[in-house]
């Protein structure tokens, strides 16, 4: 009795792990690579929008830090700016204080207010003489105000003579709270 083993045909089993492995690679690892893919693009996303969310909290913390620097400014402004009625002895003062470093007053006119948005602003001319150290004395006295004056303009003129008297022209504005429209 002889038998025959028969031989498989390997190319059959071949083809058949060839099948099996082109449908687990079309149908169960491409599609999984691309869902991965997908998930790391979201994970790159998600991980950029952290990255802007920490600067921009670091951003939120030093606006807030300037925002209270502005606010004790403020508070330190409003703590010596004038009144509407000191404003209007204010100008008495100018002339006080040029009388006291020496000097003549020859003119003051105020000027008419102007409303801003949160300040008010009160503009007056003055036109004092004197020699050059009392419109120093003067214009010293001025700027030590703790108000907030500015000198808009400032013209000082001296007669042909050294050591002559000294016309000193200038503009200035004070500043008030606008309590219409401050916070």
């Amino acid at each position: 009795m002889s038998t025959q083993i028969k031989k498989p045909k390997s190319w059959i089993l071949t083809v058949l792990i060839a099948g099996a492995v082109l449908a687990y690679a079309f149908f169960a690892f491409l599609p999984t690579q691309k869902s991965i893919a997908g998930l790391r693009s979201e994970l790159a996303e998600q991980r950029k929008e952290v990255l802007e969310r920490g600067s921009l909290e670091a951003e939120i913390v030093g606006l807030q830090s300037r925002i209270a620097v502005v606010r004790a400014t403020l508070d330190a402004w409003r703590e010596h700016a004038p009144t509407e009625q000191e404003t209007a002895t204010f100008i008495g003062v100018v002339s006080q204080l040029a009388q006291q470093a020496g000097a003549r007053v020859e003119r003051i006119t105020p000027r008419s207010v102007v409303n801003m948005a949160a300040l008010r602003q009160h503009p007056a001319d003055l036109t004092v003489e004197g020699d050059f150290v009392q419109i120093a004395d003067f214009l010293r006295s001025l700027e030590q105000r703790p108000e907030t004056i500015w000198i808009t303009r400032l013209n000082l003129t001296a007669s042909g003579d050294a050591g002559a008297s000294v016309r000193c022209e200038l503009s200035f504005t004070v500043f008030t709270d606008n309590p219409g429209n401050s916070d």
